[in-house]
This record gives structure tokens, C-alpha cells and sequence, in this order.
């Protein structure tokens, strides 16, 4: 391709617009004078009216924002206890195994035991500050005289690890 110049800067231009918009045309005309395009997006506003005035007349409501809030927070925590409960699982696996084979393979795996009253302030310590200790004092201070038998969250939390032979 040539390369522009002052000379015929202005002819070159001239030709590359007047091929584009011809090719445009030709693309996108729908052959009543009228461009494909602003029929489709006509059709689409059109559309989309209707489903609102379906859903409006029908009454239907997804719910309110406070409904998918709760919803999803309470998904989160029982996510968060399943897998807990599989950690857990697989740490007690682990520890078998390596008294089966006199190894041992997780040196300490610690449980920070609280009640279940703690749900409900771990999400304004967290957004409190992501790093404060403040969720950790809170632990400290709920101590074993607090804890009941049915209201006990487990907060796993991997010491260390060390391989080797112990016999």
C-alpha cells in the first residue's frame, strides 16, 4: 500500500471514505432506505417494555435487597462450615495415617473454640478493618465458661506442619 504523502494525502482519503461508507450502505441498508441497525435496536426497546409491563402486572418481585443480603450471607457461613467439617475430616485422616505409620505429619492443628453469638459480629469486625486484632480479642474474650455444647463454632486454624519419622 502506498504510503501517505502531501501530494495525495486528499485522494487517498477521499477514495478510503468513499469505499467504507459505500460498503456500509450496502452492509447494513435494509433496502427501504432505512439501516438494519436502528430496526433491531427499535424491536429490542420494544421488548424490553413489554417484559416490564409483564412483570409489573403481574406482581411479580424478586425480593427485597435486605432478602438477597441475608440469603447469601447465610450461604457464605454454611459454605464456610462444610468446609470446615471437611478440613477437619481430612485432618483427622491425616493424623490416623500417620500414627498407622508412626509418622507424624501435622504437628498441631488448633481450635479456637467461641459461642454463636460471634455470627453476628464477625461481619461488622470485619468491615471494622480487615487486619485488626479486635476479631481475635473478641475470641480471647469469650472464653471455655461461655460455651455450651450446642452453640459451638469451630474456627480451624493450621499451626504448623512437620514431616518426618518419630518413633
Amino acid at each position: 500500500m502506498p504510503q501517505l504523502d502531501k501530494l495525495t494525502y486528499f485522494t487517498q482519503f477521499f477514495w478510503l471514505c468513499l469505499l467504507f461508507f459505500t460498503f456500509y450502505i450496502l452492509i447494513c441498508n435494509d433496502r427501504d432506505g432505512v439501516l438494519g441497525i436502528s430496526i433491531i435496536l427499535k424491536l429490542r426497546n420494544q421488548m424490553l417494555s413489554h417484559r416490564a409491563n409483564e412483570i409489573e402486572s403481574k406482581g411479580l418481585r424478586t425480593g427485597s435487597l435486605e432478602d438477597i443480603l441475608k440469603k447469601g450471607f447465610n450461604t457464605g457461613i454454611s459454605y464456610m462450615y462444610s468446609s470446615l467439617f471437611e478440613v477437619s475430616q481430612w485432618c483427622q485422616a491425616v493424623d490416623f495415617f500417620g500414627k498407622k505409620k508412626k509418622i507424624t505429619l501435622i504437628a498441631s492443628f488448633g481450635e479456637i473454640l467461641a459461642s454463636g453469638r460471634i455470627e453476628g459480629n464477625i461481619f461488622y469486625l470485619i468491615l471494622e478493618s480487615s487486619y485488626s486484632t479486635a476479631f481475635w480479642e473478641f475470641l480471647s474474650k469469650t472464653g471455655a465458661g461461655s460455651i455450651s455444647k450446642n452453640d459451638i463454632m469451630l474456627i480451624h486454624a493450621l499451626n504448623g506442619q512437620e514431616s518426618g519419622n518419630h518413633i
